[in-house]
């Protein structure tokens, strides 16, 4: 029992710190969907060592001196317990922001998640040796339960109820009983005196391994990995990447996981590999066009991608994988596949491909390798039983089958290949980073003849071909907007300080008058480039403009550290990237760091336009405790221009009292917003999804 309740706790604990770490760090780095992705790469990194460390362990000591060491080596780690959130804040995070992101996860967290990947194997490896060679994948659906509760306890049973620093000290409370346990298990195993067994790997007799089988096993973890970590991207593109859109997906590749190495036989190849065929054309469908369907049939397509890939995935591994010997070996492969899978989307393809292609590649590659293993297991004579779950596939089914499949990805890659050329006819310039993917493309099509800067698949601004002959800005900034009504409101009588967080094209600068200052605060360096390469707003302003790079968030509150508080007369906050706005940019403490960079008759205004999300119910919670006065306005398109939704706090009576703006703005009914409070310890979606309100 206390090998169940271990491992059990194990992969609980390795999985809860997860989402509470890439929480902590969310805001340091601009809340980008890339920060989960680069969390997710240094987890499985980690869990490759720990898994190396416990093979290494399990060859060179006998079993007694195995459970000694590693005891020594989690009392070693309860050192650095607890994580101390204000410790990690002066780790220095410059340069590059991916290699920061694991800088700071190292400091904070490397031993002992080291530690702690190493108990799934450990434990199995004690247990089979104790148990004179039981079954030991009992332990790792054990394990594999424990990491998906661990997941979905999180965003419904931690995060609304706990503080951030309160769930970094639960976590190492339950470490310390972890540690107790392995303590109770070394205690069992030396009073019993067992004769000190030598290495399990050593009394079983272990089949030979042929190499095309081990490449078998990486390939299929490592495209596991990568399908899991590109469909949270793609996830996030849209949506703001928050803790739910990263435990969803995970807990569904560890779901598959479960299921796949269970002793019920859901995996059908006959069902499911067809069924994955169908699937992966209405991929190509979300993949272009994915924006203009509601959240909830995004998150639905995508995860149902993800389930019937890794079911395929983990359900080949499993007609694969070694019965007792090899096991820390198994283990050991699949984690470097992981380690493989995330280093592909995190470096290789941001390095390579100026555009999404690493979810597309997965779905392609799904098909591809599912082919590779039925050719294998047909070559090999290897008993069907388990792979397809039901009685053993004839010799000619399977042929057809894994031809069939053949066909079929070659079939997809064509299609993929055509739309995506059509898709990007317009581009002039497209390139990627940390940060996202953008391009800029010449649209003349009838009334339109416009070049736009789009973000993933989104405009970000967009300015009227020639440029030349263009400074008056269009999309959500056009005249008429409430951003455009303001700025004009408060310029009537005086020169302005300007603040916008988010550059976009630059367009805003447009509306600046001789001695006005506009100051952009920009967290994407590409941003910037794209803005002055093949934009004009920022060259032909008459304003003087200064653009920040870094974190808006980050760069206030610096320059209010250093005692320059920036006495803005209009703070603009503009920050979102797609449909994604950083959450924490909206939350209570950004709104107070807003306010003190703001005269006291300043004003703010907010872009809230979004396909997805109604972010007014959160802005009327923080009016209340700002004490501001909150105005609407929203300004429909006309079939060319998008709608326009703008949020503007202030106490200023010039601008709440102007005839003008009164005559403009959108009436606010009694009751019809719900208040939602966002903090930097918890932001739920839920409350303003528009599908859902």
């Amino acid at each position: 029992m206390q090998y169940f309740i271990s491992v059990f706790i194990s992969a609980f604990l390795v999985f809860q710190i997860q989402p509470i770490i890439s929480k902590i760090i969310l805001p340091w780095f601009g809340g980008g969907a890339s920060v989960w992705t680069t969390c997710m790469l240094f987890f499985q990194f980690f869990l490759l060592v720990g898994y190396l460390y416990a093979y290494i362990l399990t060859k060179i000591l006998r079993v007694k001196y195995q459970i000694a060491m590693h005891l020594a080596c989690l009392l070693l780690s309860l050192f650095l317990l607890p994580i101390n959130i204000a410790d990690i804040q002066n780790i220095v995070i410059s340069g590059s922001p991916t290699w920061a992101v694991l800088k700071v996860l190292f400091f904070s967290l490397g031993f002992p998640y080291l530690i702690l990947s190493a108990n799934t194997p450990l434990l199995q490896h004690w247990f089979t040796s104790e148990t004179n060679g039981a079954n030991p994948y009992r332990l790792y659906a054990i394990s594999n339960v424990g990491a998906f509760l661990a997941l979905i306890s999180y965003p419904v049973v931690i995060e609304p109820f706990m503080p951030l620093d309160w769930q970094i000290k639960l976590w190492s409370t339950i470490y310390w009983l972890f540690v107790l346990m392995v303590g109770w298990i070394f205690y069992i195993v030396a009073k019993q005196n067992s004769q000190d067994r030598l290495s399990i790997d050593e009394q079983l007799i272990s089949s030979k391994i042929h190499f095309s089988r081990l490449i078998l096993w990486f390939m299929l973890s490592a495209l596991g990995v990568i399908l899991l970590v590109s469909t949270t991207n793609a996830l996030t593109q849209n949506i703001p990447p928050v803790p739910f859109l990263w435990i969803v997906p995970l807990a569904i590749y560890l779901l598959t996981y479960v299921v796949a190495f269970s002793n019920i036989a859901i995996y059908v190849r006959n069902i499911w590999l067809p069924f994955f065929m169908l699937l992966s054309f209405v991929a190509l469908l979300i993949y272009f066009i994915g924006g203009q369907f509601d959240i909830i049939t995004q998150l639905l397509i995508y995860l149902l991608i993800l389930l019937c890939g890794c079911m395929i995935c983990h359900g080949e591994l499993n007609s694969l994988k070694p019965l007792h010997g090899n096991t820390t070996l198994f283990y050991l492969v699949l984690s470097a596949g992981g380690v493989f899978g995330s280093f592909l989307v995190t470096f290789v393809a941001k390095s390579l491909f100026d555009e999404f292609l690493e979810f597309p590649l997965a779905i392609f590659g799904v098909l591809v390798l599912a082919s590779a293993s039925m050719w294998w297991n047909k070559q090999n004579r290897l008993t069907e039983a388990k792979s397809c779950g039901a009685s053993v596939v004839a010799k000619n089914q399977l042929s057809i089958l894994t031809t069939g499949t053949a066909v079929v990805a070659l079939v997809w890659l064509f299609a993929f290949g055509k739309l995506n050329n059509q898709y990007q006819q317009y581009d002039i310039a497209k390139a990627r980073n940390f940060y996202g993917i953008l391009s800029v493309k010449d649209i003349s099509e009838g009334k339109v003849n416009e070049r736009r800067l789009i973000d993933g698949t989104t405009s970000h601004g967009s300015q009227s071909l020639p440029l030349s002959k263009s400074t008056v800005p269009l999309s959500y900034y056009r005249p008429g907007t409430g951003v455009q009504l303001v700025i004009d409101e408060l310029s009537n009588d005086k020169l302005l300080q300007v603040g916008i967080i988010g550059l976009g094209v630059g367009a805003l600068a447009a509306y600046g008058q001789l001695g006005d200052h506009y100051t952009f605060y920009e967290l994407n360096p590409l941003v910037a480039d794209f803005a002055n390469r093949y934009f004009s707003y920022l060259d032909s302003t008459e304003a003087d403009v200064d653009v920040k790079l870094g974190d808006a968030r980050v760069t206030l509150q610096n320059e209010l550290d250093l005692g320059h508080n920036n006495a803005f007369d209009l703070l603009i906050i503009d920050a979102f990237s797609g449909d994604l706005i950083p959450t924490h940019l909206m939350t209570q403490e950004a709104f107070l760091l807003y306010q003190q960079h703001i005269k006291a008759q300043g004003v703010m205004a907010l872009h809230i336009s979004n396909r997805h999300l109604s972010l007014l119910p959160v802005i009327m919670n923080h009016s209340k405790s700002l004490n501001m006065q909150v105005m609407l306005f929203e300004t429909p398109g006309d079939g060319y221009e998008h709608d326009a939704q703008w949020v503007i706090l202030t106490n200023n009576s010039l601008v709440t009292q102007s005839p003008k703006l009164m005559a403009m703005q959108t009436p606010k009914a009694k009751g019809q917003y719900q208040n939602v409070l966002w903090t930097d310890d918890y932001s739920s979606l839920l409350a303003i999804l528009k599908v859902l309100n």
